[in-house]
């Protein structure tokens, strides 16, 4: 033993290798710690390692839906897919070493190109260099929807230049231009920060999705678990290197599940008539079959074109159009709101009768009603008035003195009963977005003018002013229940749902809305007066007769503006059978000089080539040569 200060050691431990031994321990201690932590990452965390290395090398990419078409009752196509063709880059192809130098080259290239293509270079170095920071990935899209000459200028390109090519593409496209453009409505490609899917992919491609119209409201199908016109994307899987650049497709993906059809109630022709005979007059041409609720067509002046909409909307189109004093931009079928003076008199006179007052009671017409210090005139006062006059004749003269006192007499709570079954102030169903109009009332009056009901809002209101508002919609909804016994139907703009192959997917059912306060033959002395009103031989609708059809109607004027600046809304509502079905019809124009005058001839010559279409007279055959 041997003595080290205070320390004895044993012969063979001397103090070097005492230290040899604890720097021994350390090392051991140390790869100890080292294996744990080895362990820890290979086995415990390699997996989430794995995948974190995996979403650094491989791409989701979102692949969007080809969307459905829509079509017209009778087939016609209104909205699909047009196939196009696009210029573009790939980057990856494109790198020249450094990226400035990759810019400049990816700049000359599309200057060449846009050079013989007579087209503007669309390409700066700040828009390359967000398209490599953002989706290196993706390719450029440089020069969008080519025509047949820039088409072949484009292949001989992408076949001398590398990282260029064309790619085949589809866009929405309006085939028929203005027609029903508030109807079919139109689609935007969906920005990624609002859709709902975006994290679960790495490149977003979007969908276009519906801005307006049938687009929008067939976005998605009425029927859970059926795609409507979007459908459902589908993805790919590209492995990337570190830059982001595409090494190879992977071959993993999921094809998207294409949109679906949407044909619609509306019938062309019908469509096409009424928007060719309201021109570019302010107002609303709308047709029901009275039977189902089906619309026929819903006709909305001025219009504008479907078709400059896409695939790119010029910002100087649509200022102009939200700039103009007519409003085209304005669904004036469905969204509306106007007073619709003597056409809502049926509506009074149900009201009447079912209060107890005999259709065959006579009011003495002198051409004005006084309601307190007000006078009201009636059509008839600069001849006197009307003279004894009925239900019937009320109706067929639009003698405003019989319904003021009438009105009047059986109060504004019987009115206001009458005119909410007959759906004023309710949505009429249609799938579009619609206006509810204005259901008159105490609480209504007060708040819109701050002033309580009187005698005098009454006596108005028996003669279709005053504190209600209605749309076309709504008007054409009531004529059909007063032609067809009292049903009101829930209106309708779509009638199927079909697949690519037009198997039927979903259909709609007939739906009734209510019904009027009085059905059957209780209608019977409205319809009489309404048939007079078109064919007997003082009816303030005459100028609505057609031969061959048996037409009952109602026209309507009302004043509408400050004193200073009065107006017309002018209207026709009518009905009539042809080949065993019904059809009910409204007509409105802003700023008329009567209904009798200018919506009843419109609707006389709209029924008159609807339903009664001239045909075509084969040419003779040429004289037989000797």
């Amino acid at each position: 033993m041997k003595r080290d200060g205070q320390k004895w050691l044993p012969g063979w431990l001397t103090v070097p290798r005492l230290r040899v031994a604890e720097l021994a321990l350390l090392m051991l201690a140390a790869a100890a710690i080292l294996l744990r932590v080895l362990y820890v990452e290979q086995v415990e965390s390699g997996e989430s390692h794995r995948v974190a290395v995996s979403r650094q090398s491989i791409r989701r990419v979102r692949v969007p839906a080809r969307r459905g078409r829509i079509f017209t009752s009778d087939l016609v196509t209104a909205a699909e897919n047009r196939p196009v063709f696009n210029l573009v880059f790939y980057p990856e192809e494109m790198r020249l070493g450094r990226r400035l130098r990759s810019i400049a080259r990816m700049l000359e290239i599309s200057h060449r190109i846009a050079t013989a293509l007579g087209r503007p270079n669309p390409l700066n170095r700040r828009l390359i260099e967000r398209h490599l920071n953002y989706s290196p990935g993706l390719p450029l899209v440089v020069f969008p929807d080519l025509d047949e000459r820039e088409l072949a200028i484009a292949l001989e390109s992408s076949r001398q230049l590398r990282g260029v090519d064309v790619e085949s593409g589809a866009t929405r496209s309006y085939p028929l231009g203005s027609f029903a453009p508030h109807l079919i409505g139109f689609t935007r490609l969906e920005s990624p920060r609002e859709a709902a899917d975006r994290h679960g992919f790495f490149y977003y491609i979007p969908d276009a999705v519906g801005r307006s119209g049938v687009e929008s409201s067939c976005d998605n199908a009425p029927e859970p678990g059926i795609p409507g016109l979007r459908g459902v994307a589908g993805y790919k899987l590209n492995q990337v290197d570190h830059l982001g650049y595409i090494r190879r497709s992977m071959v993993e993906n999921l094809a998207p599940e294409h949109g679906n059809n949407v044909v619609l109630t509306i019938d062309s022709r019908a469509q096409r008539i009424g928007e060719r005979l309201l021109g570019d007059r302010r107002g609303a041409l709308v047709l029901l079959d009275a039977d189902t609720g089906d619309i026929l067509a819903a006709a909305t002046a001025p219009r504008f074109d479907l078709s400059r909409f896409s695939p790119v909307l010029s910002r100087n189109y649509f200022q102009a159009l939200h700039d103009d004093p007519a409003h085209p931009l304005m669904n004036r079928a469905f969204q509306g709101c106007y007073t619709p003076g003597s056409i809502l008199k049926p509506l009074i006179a149900m009201a009447l009768i079912a209060s107890g007052v005999d259709p065959a009671e006579q009011v003495d017409c002198t051409g004005r009603t006084q309601v307190g210090d007000a006078s009201i005139r009636c059509a008839a006062w600069r001849r006197g008035g009307h003279g004894m006059t009925d239900l019937r004749h009320g109706l067929a003269w639009s003698c405003n003195c019989y319904f003021n006192t009438m009105g009047m007499r059986v109060g504004e709570a019987a009115l206001f009963r009458a005119l909410r079954s007959a759906g004023i102030g309710h949505a009429t169903g249609v799938e579009l977005s619609e206006n509810v109009g204005v259901m008159p009332s105490h609480e209504m009056k007060y708040k819109l003018y701050g002033y309580r009901w009187n005698r005098y809002d009454t006596a108005l209101l028996s003669m279709g002013q005053g504190v209600v508002t209605v749309t076309p919609l709504q008007a054409a909804v009531f004529t059909a229940a007063l032609a067809n016994g009292g049903t009101l139907w829930k209106t309708h703009l779509i009638r199927r749902l079909t697949d690519q192959q037009g198997r039927t997917l979903w259909e709609r059912k007939v739906e009734s809305a209510g019904q009027l306060l009085l059905t059957g033959e209780q209608l019977e002395p409205i319809r009489r007066g309404m048939f007079d009103v078109v064919n007997g031989d003082s009816g303030s609708g005459r100028n609505a007769r057609v031969a061959g059809l048996e037409i009952c109607g109602k026209t309507g004027s009302a004043e509408v503006g400050p004193r200073t600046d009065r107006r017309l809304i002018v209207w026709f509502v009518a009905f009539t059978t042809y080949a065993e079905r019904k059809y009910a019809l409204a007509v409105m124009i802003e700023d008329g000089a009567s209904g009798g005058g200018d919506c009843a001839p419109l609707a006389a010559e709209f029924l008159r080539e609807y339903l009664h279409p001239v045909p075509l007279v084969a040419p003779e055959p040429p004289p037989e040569t000797r």
